[in-house]
């Protein structure tokens, strides 16, 4: 999990930097604390879903876009499908 959180900072700054936007002005930007961002960028927080709705409009990409392909750079968790779990019950 901890390389998807990395991969997804690294895509979130590679598009701050595109832009050439300071970290402290993009936190302003989105109404978040730059350490908040720092964070994030550097994999160490797992973002929420309404913080990934504000970065992503900010940065000018859909979040379908910003997590593209993410989940290829690390391990998921651990846990029972859900198609098993389908199967299983009905």
């Amino acid at each position: 999990m901890q390389e998807i959180l990395e991969t997804l900072g690294q895509r979130m700054r590679q598009l701050r930097e595109r832009e050439r936007v300071s970290q402290e002005d993009f936190a302003d930007y989105c109404g978040l604390h730059r350490t908040a961002v720092s964070m994030l960028e550097r994999g160490k927080t797992i973002p929420r879903l309404d913080t990934l709705l504000i970065v992503s409009r900010a940065l000018g990409v859909t979040v379908s876009r910003l997590l593209r392909g993410i989940e290829r750079w690390g391990a998921l968790p651990s846990k029972t499908k859900f198609r098993d779990a389908t199967v299983n019950h009905g």
